[in-house]
């Protein structure tokens, strides 16, 4: 999102304390529906135990900051009210010890160090014996990267809207459910590129010393906010404040989020805010990232030593909502001084209220496209082939409340990201015309056919004049392998061809046409891809068309990076 003297931007400043000061020294526990408390009075003893596996009886979660410890109490031993927790870390073999309420479902040891292995150890008295029992035992590792809970994804609690590609599969989520912020995912010290071009807070930016946001996590969703208390630190000199999460930190470089090749982004968000707050702003939105302006700066552009790399016309920011009346803006147009001339494209959805509501918001980036959706609605398509937005790199995601005066709120119930499922095997997504009904991603006029098949349940059917193409994230500079399996008689071509950044025009990479005879025959493409600046994909299309007059089947589409 855009500011400038009237603009107001996404950045989070100092965190909400009393969201987790009660972990105190040795941690927190909490439950989806609030947050519970630590208890010190003596347990109880264990009527009888349960013969359960520990792994049934407890989960751990080991994260850079915090480890979580959950349970179901019903899988727990008969008659227990409190068990002792203790952890240690093997690096230095300091020990903590907790009485825990074993109601509380959850607790959290923080603060820990990262990257380091931590013993734990769950006891309980059985009366029986009136001694202690282990009831648990466990090393934990404190990662620093943030993994895919299969049981977490197939347990959402809401399910995403209407507007999910079918077919598609979470590779990044946070359900806000924990009751501290997950800092796999997240940062809480915004900035961004048009900050970075502004040098705003720049003394604290060269001092790693940025304000932090102010946030409060229930156990339920995250609650970012701006008031005249929160954040203790104004993000602009003007006293407007920003409390701001996002996955890529400007600072130190770090990019917590890979999501170079796109994908559908959806988050589920209430906004709120009292009195009369200047430069009053809740906004969910994708900015280029650092660690200079060579994403900014347009091609031909080179200002104190950064020369520009992004293609004229290729967005560098994405506002998926902002201002309360959730404008979607792209934004893209820099002149050769540096300076922000206009965006690509603005477009406001009208007839739905934002204020106090709970609404949906999806954004589907693909290769050739960027869509916006609210409640599960397609609200517009940019997929003009002559005139392609997308960018051809990661994103820094930020999620943010803003303003000065009265009160600023934006919850956040969950934030997920899906991606067609592809492998090293494999590089291109629904391959054999399987995940869904209507071919997605592929396009054109080929059509599913479920009667006459190759392999599997489905194959792609082409009549005579019918085309079938898709465009693809790929590596560059790179020798790839389009395998295919055709059935049918009459005559096809298959095509790969480079497309041109932001104009699309596509040249050839590789074309070959094939005379059938209605027998099954298997197919063969080599091509070779352009050249990228580091950590660029390049994009391809891949066509098949049907020349003949009778019926064609395609299946087995295999594309492999060599």
């Amino acid at each position: 999102m855009f500011y400038n003297a009237t603009r107001l931007k996404s950045a989070r400043a100092s965190i909400l304390f009393y969201s987790i000061l009660f972990i105190a020294v040795a941690g927190c526990s909490g439950s989806r529906q609030t947050a519970g408390n630590t208890h010190s009075s003596p347990g109880n003893s264990v009527t009888h135990v349960k013969n359960l596996k520990n792994a049934e009886r407890f989960q751990t979660l080991g994260t850079r900051s915090w480890i979580k410890l959950s349970w179901s109490k019903d899988q727990l031993p008969a008659g227990l009210k409190y068990f002792t927790l203790q952890w240690t870390d093997k690096s230095n073999h300091q020990t903590k010890t907790q009485l825990v309420n074993v109601s509380s479902n959850r607790f959290y040891m923080h603060p820990v160090e990262p990257g380091r292995h931590y013993q734990l150890i769950v006891k309980g008295t059985v009366s029986r014996s009136n001694r202690d029992k282990t009831l648990f035992s466990r090393e934990v590792f404190t990662d620093t990267t943030w993994h895919l809970s299969d049981r977490e994804a197939a347990q959402l609690d809401i399910p995403s809207s209407a507007s999910l590609p079918p077919g598609m599969a979470l590779f990044f989520h946070d359900e806000f459910n924990d009751s501290l912020l997950d800092r796999n995912k997240w940062f809480d010290s915004y900035y961004s590129t048009l900050d970075y071009n502004n040098k705003v807070q720049w003394p604290a930016f060269q001092k790693n010393q940025l304000p932090k946001a102010a946030f409060h996590l229930n156990g339920r969703y995250i609650d970012l906010i701006v008031n005249d208390s929160l954040p203790k630190i104004p993000f602009f000199k003007d006293g407007k404040k920003i409390s701001s999460i996002q996955t890529y930190d400007w600072v130190t470089n770090t990019n917590l989020l890979p999501n170079e090749k796109g994908g559908y982004y959806e988050v589920r968000v209430r906004r709120n805010f009292t009195g009369h707050p200047s430069g009053l702003n809740t906004a969910f939105w994708f900015d280029s990232p650092g660690p200079d302006l060579r994403y900014y700066y347009q091609e031909g552009t080179k200002i104190n030593g950064v020369s520009g790399i992004r293609p004229k016309g290729q967005l560098f920011e994405i506002d998926m909502f902002e201002n309360m009346n959730a404008q979607f803006v792209m934004h893209g147009h820099v002149d050769s001084n540096g300076h922000f001339v206009h965006n690509l494209t603005t477009d406001i959805a009208r007839g739905y209220k934002h204020k106090d509501n709970w609404v949906v918001h999806g954004l589907l980036w693909t290769p050739n496209a960027i869509k916006h959706y609210i409640n599960g609605k397609l609200i517009h398509s940019y997929d003009d082939p002559h005139q392609i937005y997308s960018p051809d790199h990661f994103m820094n995601v930020l999620l943010g409340a803003y303003g000065k005066g009265g009160s600023v709120s934006l919850q956040v119930d969950y934030i997920r990201a899906y991606h067609w499922p592809v492998s090293a095997d494999n590089e291109l997504p629904n391959a054999d015309f399987e995940l869904n009904d209507n071919l997605l991603p592929w396009q054109g006029t080929a059509t599913i056919s479920q009667v006459k098949k190759i392999a599997g349940r489905a194959s792609a059917k082409l009549s005579p004049g019918d085309s079938l193409y898709q465009y693809v994230y790929v590596s560059p500079n790179s020798h790839y392998r389009l395998t295919f399996s055709c059935l049918g008689s009459g005559k096809l071509t298959a095509a790969v061809g480079h497309v041109k950044e932001v104009t699309g025009i596509i040249t050839s990479a590789t074309q070959k046409s094939y005379v059938l005879d209605g027998q099954l025959q298997q197919n063969l493409l080599v091509f070779e891809t352009k050249n990228a600046p580091k950590g660029h994909t390049k994009t391809i299309r891949i066509l098949f068309k049907n020349n003949g007059s009778a019926p064609l089947y395609l299946d087995n589409v295999v594309l492999t990076h060599q």
